[in-house]
């Protein structure tokens, strides 16, 4: 995705249920796993121009939902990489003087991301 100028992953949680029980002894609420992980979301900035195909590619999540498949190249020694799988993607933008047009993208991340270890 070219022109991006800042990116955040909201992370990751696996998710609980409350497993206190009426002879739970102490005042502590116990929880338990539920063997889910929720994958979080994805958001970044771009200086947005509609002419760029890859942004026209985000635009067109918007009218014709699917899922998209994203990888995230660092700039480590590696270079590390992390894949994920959007579901769905939010999209809005705005413009400034001096400033420029700017766009800022949230994608919903379905399963998990493939973490670098």
């Amino acid at each position: 995705m070219a022109q991006i100028t800042e990116f955040s992953h909201d992370g990751a949680e696996s998710e609980t249920f409350d497993a206190t029980t009426i002879d739970t002894s102490g005042a502590g609420k116990e929880y338990s796993q539920t063997g889910y992980t929720e994958g979080g979301n994805f958001n970044f900035t771009i200086f947005y121009d509609p002419a760029l195909s890859g942004h026209q590619a985000i635009t067109d999540l918007l009218t014709t939902p699917a899922e998209c498949v994203w990888n995230i190249t660092f700039t480590d020694t590696g270079p590390s990489t992390s894949a994920f799988t959007s579901a769905g993607v939010s999209f809005s933008f705005t413009g400034a003087m001096n400033d420029g047009l700017k766009a800022d993208v949230g994608l919903k991340l379905t399963g998990l991301m493939g973490y670098s270890t």
